[in-house]
């Protein structure tokens, strides 16, 4: 467990007032004193004595499935009923994008947007949303929160967002075939290819592991691949500033280990592929995601799951809109986001909706601990890599995908194959930037 941090949650109020001024250039200030931070993982406040009036009313859009929106309306209450000058709306937009990307009117809109990392950069660019360095350090960021939800908030050397969960991909087993010491450990990927080479001899007409991502253009599935090569010190396939990574020896390095592993392993695969060689005992391992615990749990599979390579992290956040601090609501809202990435809230969301939080604290508390999905891609994910953050996030789906795919059925050599990536990507990356 992450030792917590206490000496930025005791700012007194003088020292928040001074954050605060910090807005004031662009923002107007509210009628009522900022109100002081929550403390992360430790959100019991004490009874008013009086119940003033509603002084913030914070607008939180979201695009929650019913039972996550049901489960943060309970969330929203108790924060309401500890700071009755406080109210937390919650209004659900399906299209987000569609609805930030719509001009409002001047002070309409929401404080706070639950939305994607991948968002970030182009949030910032269009003046959506505001860093939060007034309010957090990137030390207590760090300290709270799992390494790469900490580092998704990260932008242009600032905080723009508290991480609330997280998602990504894990080796899951099936226990009658495979015990956890056959697996191979994190970072070894030859011993990944030896067994799977081994089991394939001893087992012909089976194979040691799925991934829907080896025989189709997906490069989510095959990035903890690359991204165990090393990859990951680099930013993954392109950074932040806009540079290409896949002519680097670490790309290389993996699309050749692909060339191997795709001698002893099936030639097409697919979701549905995956699960069904899963399930009817044709491989001990899908290398997937949550999603797929429930299609297991039906038929009565015996499952274990375990971290390899350094899979992309899919991080869900809160961000502070520029409406926010135009309303005068910035430190209000600011608040209420340290609420909802609290340890105390983020478990018990995750124990209603089992899913994996991002609050390290949380993540390592026993009763977290106790459901097994939720601590084997915890797991799994703390040696993650944030999907990006920045605009030029969405270049390497395509030109990855399809040069994995190359490479996997022998059409291009693995030099050529990432060859042509990068140079798509080097040409997605100037169209952004023109």
């Amino acid at each position: 467990m992450k030792r917590r941090l206490s000496s930025w949650f005791g700012l007194s109020q003088l020292v928040l007032i001074v954050a605060i001024s910090a807005l004031s250039l662009t923002a107007c200030h509210s009628t009522s004193p900022p109100l002081p931070p929550e403390v992360f993982g430790n959100t019991a406040t004490p009874t008013p004595t009086a119940t003033p009036t509603v002084k913030h009313v914070i607008t939180i859009w979201h695009d929650w499935p019913g039972d996550y929106e049901e489960a943060y309306q309970i969330v929203a209450e108790e924060y309401h009923a500890a700071h009755p000058e406080i109210h937390i709306e919650l209004v659900k937009t399906e299209k987000l994008s569609t609805a930030l990307s719509t001009e409002l009117p001047p002070g309409e809109g929401p404080d706070i947007v639950r939305w994607q990392q991948n968002q970030i950069g182009r949030a910032a660019l269009r003046n959506l949303i505001i860093p939060l360095d007034a309010f957090i350090t990137r030390e207590t960021l760090e300290q709270t929160f799992e390494p790469a939800a900490a580092q998704a908030m990260l932008w242009q050397d600032q905080i723009w967002g508290i991480p609330e969960m997280q998602d990504g991909i894990a080796l899951i087993y099936n226990r009658s075939m495979l015990s956890p010491e056959e697996l191979p450990a994190p970072d070894d990927f030859e011993g990944l290819l030896e067994k799977a080479i081994e089991f394939r001899q001893a087992h012909p007409d089976k194979y040691y592991l799925c991934n829907q991502g080896l025989g189709r253009s997906d490069a989510y599935h095959i990035a903890p691949i690359f991204l165990g090569f090393g990859l990951q010190e680099y930013g993954g396939f392109i950074d932040e500033q806009g540079v290409a990574n896949l002519n680097l020896p670490a790309a290389y390095a993996a699309a050749e280990w692909l060339t191997a592993f795709s001698l002893v392993e099936p030639a097409t695969t697919g979701p549905g592929i995956c699960q069904a060689m899963f399930i009817e005992g044709q491989t001990p391992i899908w290398w997937t995601g949550p999603r797929a615990i429930r299609s297991l749990q039906e038929a009565g599979i015996d499952y274990g799951i375990a971290p390899m390579g350094s899979p992309l992290v899919d991080v869900r956040l809160f961000m502070l809109t520029k409406t926010a601090a135009e309303r005068g609501n910035a430190a209000a809202a600011f608040a209420v986001m340290q609420y909802l990435g609290s340890a105390e809230v983020q478990k018990e969301l995750t124990l209603r909706n089992g899913t994996i939080p991002a609050n390290s604290e949380a993540l390592a508390s026993p009763e977290v601990r106790a459901l097994r999905s939720v601590a084997g891609f915890g797991a799994a994910l703390h040696l993650g890599t944030p999907m990006p953050n920045h605009p030029y996030a969405e270049c390497p789906w395509g030109p990855v995908g399809d040069a994995v795919t190359q490479v996997w059925n022998g059409i291009l050599s693995p030099a050529l194959a990432l060859e042509q990536a990068q140079a798509s990507l080097e040409a997605c990356i100037a169209a952004i930037n023109k």
